[in-house]
This record gives structure tokens, C-alpha cells and sequence, in this order.
């Protein structure tokens, strides 16, 4: 395999861990710098200028996991794009080829 299919194949599988994540996501843990979170708590920025609740730190990351899994499955199917073209271009003859020079 080459590196450049190697290179496809990391995009494609990024993409799907992306999706799976986002499909799968649970409940998460939401914390306010290394300390989990429950209902109720406020996290207060390290300035002290602002402020977010548990329920708002929530609600963002729910809607986080729809747009994550959309940039996965763009991810994907670009890296699959990505292969399909390398793989179907590696058998076009030398003249379609610029890099190469034409057979004698």
C-alpha cells in the first residue's frame, strides 16, 4: 500500500471514528477545568468574566455531536473520493500521466 493510500485510508477512518463518536456519544461528563460537573453547577472562566452553567455546557455539546458527525461523514467520503481516484488513475496509460515519460 501506498503512502498516499495509507494517507486516504487514515482520512476515511478518522471520518468514521468521528460518526461513531457522535452517534454513540452518551451522556457525557461535563466538567469546568478537570472537575466534573453535576446539574446545578456553574463554571466560572478562569478571568472570572464569564459564567456557564451545567445545563448550558450540555446543551452544547449535544449540539456539537450533529455537526461533528457531518464533518466525519464529509471527512470519509472525501478520503474515499481520495482512493477511488488514486486507485482508478493508477491504471491510465503513460501519456495521461504528465510525471512520467512517454514509453518508446
Amino acid at each position: 500500500m501506498t503512502r498516499r493510500m495509507l494517507a486516504h485510508a487514515a482520512l476515511i477512518v478518522l471520518g468514521l471514528a468521528a460518526l461513531v463518536w457522535a452517534l454513540t456519544a452518551g451522556t457525557p461528563h461535563i466538567t469546568c477545568r478537570d472537575q466534573v460537573m453535576v446539574p446545578g453547577d456553574i463554571c466560572v472562566n478562569a478571568q472570572g468574566t464569564k459564567q456557564q452553567t451545567y445545563e448550558e455546557r450540555l446543551a452544547a455539546h449535544h449540539q456539537a455531536r450533529p455537526v461533528v458527525g457531518g464533518v466525519g461523514v464529509a471527512l470519509a467520503a472525501f478520503g474515499g473520493a481520495l482512493a477511488f481516484a488514486d486507485v482508478r488513475g493508477a491504471g491510465s496509460s503513460d501519456r495521461a500521466r504528465p510525471d512520467r515519460r512517454p514509453s518508446a
